[in-house]
C-alpha cells in the first residue's frame, strides 16, 4: 500500500466518501475545535494512504464516525453546507477537487450546528396560553396540541428530557433542498382528534413553522403567512379519569420520533393535575440514512408504557389509523393460538406418553389436497379475523385500517429495543368472517394465485362480502411486512448484506441429527448457488469460521431446542449443531470480542435461522438471536415461527436463497416463496419471518 505524505493526491479518489474527506480536509471545518485531534489524525493517515477499495475506505471512515462524536458533528455540518451550495466553505472548494495548499491554517470562525427539539404544550383555544402542567383538564372542554421544532421550550412538556430531533438525518430533498416536510398525527382512545394529516415544514437551520403550502412541494408563501407553531384542537373525553395520547412525526411515513402524553380528566379544570410526557421512540437511532429507505404505507410502533403495558400504535401518511393495548398474558396468548393453529396445519400429534410424537401430514411434495387447503385456510382466516379486532377494535378504526392497507402495502413494524414482544402480522385477515360460518371461496382469488405467484392483490376485492375466504384477505400474502430490528444509536438500518463485486459466501452451521442424505442434497443444492460454501458442525469450528470470515450469509440448518435447565440460558430457545453443541446468544457476544469479528461490520451477513424446533410457544423465541446478531453487524435475521419439518424447510430455504442470489429483495422473496407453496396446498409460508427491511438484498446481486 503506497502512502502519500505531501499536500496532492497521485491518485483518482476511490469513492465519493473518499472525494468528501478530501474536500472537507480542505475546508476551514477541518480546524473546528470539536473536532477531536485523534479523528483528525486518522482521517488524515486515511487520507495519505493509496491501495483502499469502496467498501475499506468506508469501514475505516465509519469506524472514526462511530468512536468520535466531534467527528460526526463536523461531517454532517460538512454535508449540510454542501447541500446549501457550501457557503461557509471557503470559495476555492470544489466537490471532488482539491484547492492548492495554504499557507496556514485557516482559523475562520464557522457555524456551530446546534441541536433542535419537539417541543410540546397544552393550550387553551383563545387565549393559546399554556395550560400549567399542573393543572386537570376539564371533560367535554376544547383544547390545542400546540408543537415546533426548535430551540428546546421552558414551556414544553419535554423541557430538560427531550432528546435532539434526529434532523441531521433527514435528506433535505423537499423545496429544492431547503428542507423537509415532516407529517404529524396524533392517535387517542381518550381524547377526540380531527383525523385530518397535519403537515410541518423543517427547514435547513431554525425554528420549524406552518404555512398554506401544498405539502412536498416548494414553497411559495411569504414569511409573513408562516406560523411558529402547529396547533392541533382536541377535545377531553366525557368521563374523568385518566387520559393519554401519542403524537408522532414521520417523514415519508418512516417514524422519526414519538413522544407520549399523560393527563388527568377531570369534571372542571383545577389544581392537581399532573400533565407529562416524554419521547418514547426515537427511530433514526436505527434508521441513519433515511433518503435510502423506500417509502412505506403504514407503520406500527411496538412500545411499552411505564406501568409494563405494552402498546401497538398503527399510523399511516394520511392520518392516525389505532393505537392499543395488550398485556403480557394477552400477547402470549395470540402467539400460543397463532403457532398452534399453524402447527395443525403441518403435524398431528400420535401415540401416548413416551410414545407420543408429531407426524406430518403434509404429502411428499410438501403439499395438501384442495380440501384440506380450504379447511387449514378457513381456520386461520377465523382467527385472523379475531386478532385483526384486538388492532382496530371498533367500526371506526376497521374502516380507517382498510382504508389504508385495501391495496398492497409496505408495513413497517418498528420495535423498541430490547422489547420482546412480536405478533403474527401476516395471519391478520381482514375480510369479516363469522365464528360459526361456512365461508364461501373467492373464486378470481383463487384463480390469480394459479396464475401468477408474484400477485398480491384480488381482481375481485370489491366484491368480497361476509364470510368470504380469498388468499388476498391474509396480510402475509397482500402486504410486504417488515419488521427492522433495533440496532444501536449511529448506525444504520443495513439495505444490502454482503460484500460488493466477489460471488456471495456462505457459511453453514449444521445439525448431524438430521436425515443425512436429505441434508446433503439441500446443502449441495443451496451451495451451487454461492461462490464459496463452508459447512460447519461443531462449535469450534463454527466460532473459527465466524471470527476469520463469516461470509456474506450464515445458515443455521437444524435444531432449535428448549433450554434444558434454568443454568443452561434464560432464554426460550437455543441452536444446536452437530450431535449436541449449543449456541446462546451470550455465546456469540463472546466470540465478538476477538479481533477478526470487525469483518461483521463490512460484510453485515444475512442470517437464516431454518430450525426444526421445538414448538416454542413464547413470543420471544427468537428474539434475543435477532437483537444479538443485530448488534454483532448482521444485515437481518430470517426464522420460522413454529417447528417446521426438514423436508419443507429446505424447500422453502432452497427457493429463498434462489431469489435472493437472482437479485431479489428480502420482502418479494419471502411472498414469492410463500405463494409458491400456497399453489400447491400448503400455508405454512406463513411461519418464516424476517427480521429486517423488506428491501434487504446481497450487495453483490445489486
Amino acid at each position: 500500500m503506497t502512502v502519500q505524505h505531501d499536500n496532492t493526491y497521485a491518485w483518482e479518489a476511490c469513492c465519493e466518501r473518499e472525494e468528501e474527506l478530501r474536500t472537507l480536509r480542505a475546508s476551514s471545518l477541518w480546524n473546528r475545535p470539536e473536532l477531536e485531534d485523534e479523528a483528525r489524525r486518522l482521517w488524515e493517515e486515511l487520507l495519505r494512504e493509496e491501495g483502499h477499495d469502496e467498501d475499506e475506505f468506508d469501514i475505516e471512515f465509519d469506524e472514526v464516525l462511530s468512536h468520535y462524536a466531534g467527528a460526526r458533528k463536523t461531517f454532517e455540518l460538512f454535508r449540510d453546507l454542501r447541500r446549501e451550495d457550501f457557503r461557509g466553505i471557503p470559495d476555492d472548494v470544489v466537490l471532488g477537487s482539491v484547492p492548492p495548499a495554504k499557507a496556514g491554517p485557516d482559523t475562520s470562525p464557522t457555524p456551530v450546528e446546534e441541536d433542535r427539539f419537539l417541543n410540546l404544550a397544552i393550550v387553551w383555544p383563545t387565549s393559546r396560553r399554556t395550560v400549567p402542567d399542573d393543572r386537570g383538564l376539564a371533560s367535554r372542554q376544547r383544547y390545542e396540541l400546540r408543537l415546533d421544532i426548535g430551540e428546546e421550550s421552558g414551556e414544553s412538556l419535554l423541557a430538560g428530557q427531550a432528546e435532539p430531533f434526529p434532523d441531521r438525518r433527514l435528506p433535505h430533498e423537499d423545496d429544492d433542498g431547503k428542507g423537509d416536510w415532516l407529517e404529524v398525527t396524533v392517535i387517542s382512545d381518550d381524547f377526540a382528534f380531527p383525523a385530518k394529516p397535519r403537515a410541518l415544514y423543517l427547514p435547513l437551520k431554525g425554528a420549524s413553522w406552518v404555512c398554506p403550502c401544498p405539502p412536498g412541494g416548494r414553497h411559495h408563501c411569504e414569511p409573513e403567512h408562516r406560523g411558529r407553531h402547529l396547533y392541533i384542537p382536541f377535545t377531553a373525553p366525557d368521563e374523568p379519569g385518566p387520559a393519554g395520547m401519542r403524537v408522532f412525526v414521520a417523514y415519508r411515513g418512516n417514524q422519526l420520533q414519538s413522544v407520549t402524553l399523560t393527563t388527568r380528566v377531570a369534571a372542571r379544570e383545577s389544581p392537581g393535575g399532573a400533565t407529562r410526557a416524554f419521547v418514547d421512540y426515537t427511530l433514526t437511532s436505527g434508521f441513519a440514512e433515511l433518503a435510502d429507505l423506500p417509502e412505506r404505507t403504514a407503520a406500527v410502533r411496538v412500545g411499552c408504557l411505564p406501568d409494563g403495558t405494552m402498546s401497538l400504535d398503527v399510523t399511516a401518511q394520511d392520518g392516525p389509523v389505532a393505537t392499543f393495548w395488550l398485556s403480557d398474558h394477552q400477547v402470549r396468548d395470540v402467539l400460543k393460538k397463532a403457532r398452534a393453529a399453524l402447527y395443525d396445519c403441518h403435524a398431528v400429534w400420535q401415540g401416548e406418553g413416551a410414545d407420543r410424537r408429531p407426524v406430518n401430514v403434509l404429502d411428499p411434495d410438501n403439499g395438501k389436497p384442495r380440501a384440506a387447503l380450504i379447511e387449514d385456510m378457513t381456520k386461520l382466516a377465523k382467527l385472523g379475523w379475531t386478532f385483526l379486532q384486538m388492532i382496530a377494535r371498533g367500526r371506526t378504526e376497521r374502516e380507517a385500517l382498510s382504508r389504508v392497507l385495501r391495496e398492497p402495502a409496505e408495513i413497517q413494524i418498528c420495535r423498541e429495543e430490547l422489547r420482546h414482544l412480536v405478533f403474527p402480522w401476516g395471519l391478520l385477515y381482514d375480510i369479516p368472517v363469522e365464528s360459526g360460518a361456512s365461508l364461501e371461496l373467492c373464486a378470481p382469488g383463487w384463480e390469480q394465485v394459479a396464475q401468477d405467484g408474484s400477485a398480491r392483490s384480488c381482481p375481485a376485492e370489491p366484491n368480497h362480502g361476509l364470510n368470504a375466504l380469498c388468499p388476498y384477505g391474509f396480510w402475509g400474502y397482500r402486504h410486504f411486512i417488515e419488521q427492522p430490528p433495533s440496532v444501536p444509536r449511529g448506525r444504520r438500518l443495513r439495505l444490502t448484506a454482503g460484500r460488493s463485486g466477489a460471488a456471495p459466501a456462505l457459511t453453514v452451521a449444521r445439525s448431524n441429527r438430521l436425515d443425512g442424505e436429505l441434508a446433503e442434497r439441500h446443502l449441495t443444492l443451496v451451495g451451487s448457488g454461492f461462490g464459496r460454501v463452508g459447512v460447519y458442525d461443531r462449535i469450534a469450528t463454527l466460532r473459527g469460521a465466524l471470527v476469520d470470515d463469516p461470509g456474506d450469509c450464515l445458515y443455521f440448518y437444524g435444531h432449535g431446542r428448549r433450554p434444558e435447565d434454568d443454568t443452561e440460558y434464560a432464554g426460550p430457545t437455543v441452536l444446536e449443531i452437530g450431535h449436541a453443541d449449543r449456541i446462546v446468544p451470550q455465546d456469540l457476544d463472546a466470540w465478538a470480542v476477538a479481533e477478526g469479528w470487525a469483518r461483521w461490520e463490512e460484510r453485515a451477513p444475512l442470517v437464516f435461522l431454518n430450525g426444526c424446533h421445538t414448538a416454542d410457544h413464547d413470543p420471544s423465541a427468537w428474539l434475543g438471536f435477532v437483537d444479538t446478531f443485530t448488534g454483532l453487524h448482521a444485515s437481518g435475521v430470517i426464522g420460522t415461527e413454529i417447528t417446521v419439518d426438514q423436508g419443507l424447510a429446505s424447500e422453502f430455504a432452497e427457493g429463498f436463497w434462489k431469489l435472493l442470489l437472482a437479485g431479489e429483495e428480502v420482502g418479494p422473496a419471502l411472498h414469492r416463496v410463500r405463494m409458491e407453496l400456497l399453489r400447491k396446498g400448503n400455508v405454512l409460508g406463513l411461519a418464516y419471518t424476517a427480521y429486517c427491511s423488506a428491501a434487504l438484498r446481497l450487495r453483490s446481486t445489486g
